[in-house]
């Protein structure tokens, strides 16, 4: 792709153009000795040939066919993992964004999943240069990665929903969607992920519990919810046996990992927490009571 791109440039072209009319040259000469040395030996057989000789339609890219980027023992890039050389060409493709603010060209990128094939560091990294990018031309970029919703703002996203009737692009603060984010009285990204990707994460748990807590409703919450067995760890390692509900159990596993005594949440109860935290959430605040 960089070699077709490069081979437009006006200079280049001049220059393979004046190497293709010298080759063009010296064919000819030699084409006019060989019929002349035909025609030494067979006239009729000289007089129905002639040389054709044509340059314009060379592809040149053919000839640097054997350009590659190599590494790790000249392995190509085309052995490489799918991750590597997906972002080799992402690296590519900012290089040309930059260069095209520089010659100010107007030029709107779009990229298609860039996170595919790359792991949480390398989504953050990238996801952060194309927003410095895109302070000085426009990109679009699709995705379906909870790490990239997290690294932007609610500004940059728009969200496609399916109605049933058709699809529509909505705004993140606005629409169907924003209005069921509104009912928790705040606007998170952690929920997008959670509404849009069905993204269950321990993040989101810890949001809705400190929500709960700074708006004094957690107490409420907690009494109104079901207890089951919790074996405590003592600082001194002695146990202890209290009945936690399931976001009691959840929490404190997350922040104390140490302890052994517990079966680990399962995702299905970590989910059934955020959910019934959530839904605590609307009723109380559409209700107006925070106590």
């Amino acid at each position: 792709m960089a070699v077709v791109e490069i081979l437009q440039n006006e200079d280049i072209k001049t220059e393979l153009n004046n190497i293709a009319e010298r080759v063009k040259q010296c064919i000819s000469q030699v084409s006019a000795r060989t019929l002349e040395k035909l025609n030494e030996i067979d006239k009729n057989i000289a007089n129905t040939l002639h040389p054709q000789i044509n340059v314009e339609g060379l592809k040149w890219q053919d000839v640097f066919k054997g350009i590659s980027i190599a590494g790790d023992g000249d392995i190509p890039i085309n052995k490489r993992g799918s991750g590597v050389k997906r972002l080799i060409l992402l690296s590519l493709f900012r290089a040309k964004a930059e260069q095209s603010v520089l010659d100010n060209a107007n030029v709107i990128y779009a990229i298609e999943e860039p996170e595919t094939s790359q792991h949480t560091k390398n989504q953050e990294i990238l996801i952060n240069a194309l927003k410095d990018l895109s302070q000085n031309t426009q990109i679009i970029i699709t995705t379906h990665s909870s790490v990239v919703v997290r690294n932007l703002q609610f500004d940059d996203l728009r969200i496609v929903v399916d109605n049933g009737t058709g699809k529509s692009v909505e705004n993140a603060k606005q629409g169907a969607l924003s209005s069921s984010l509104n009912k928790t009285s705040y606007l998170s990204l952690n929920e997008i992920n959670y509404l849009v990707f069905d993204d269950v994460s321990e993040v989101y748990h810890d949001e809705l519990y400190s929500e709960l807590k700074e708006k004094g409703l957690y107490k409420t919450f907690n009494d109104l919810q079901p207890k089951q067995p919790y074996i405590r760890e003592n600082e001194d390692k002695t146990t202890k046996e209290e009945q936690k509900s399931l976001t009691e159990i959840i929490r404190h596993q997350i922040h104390h990992p140490e302890n052994k005594h517990n079966p680990k949440y399962t995702l299905e109860q970590l989910k059934n927490s955020i959910e019934l935290m959530r839904r605590f959430l609307i009723d109380t605040l559409s209700s107006g009571s925070t106590t």
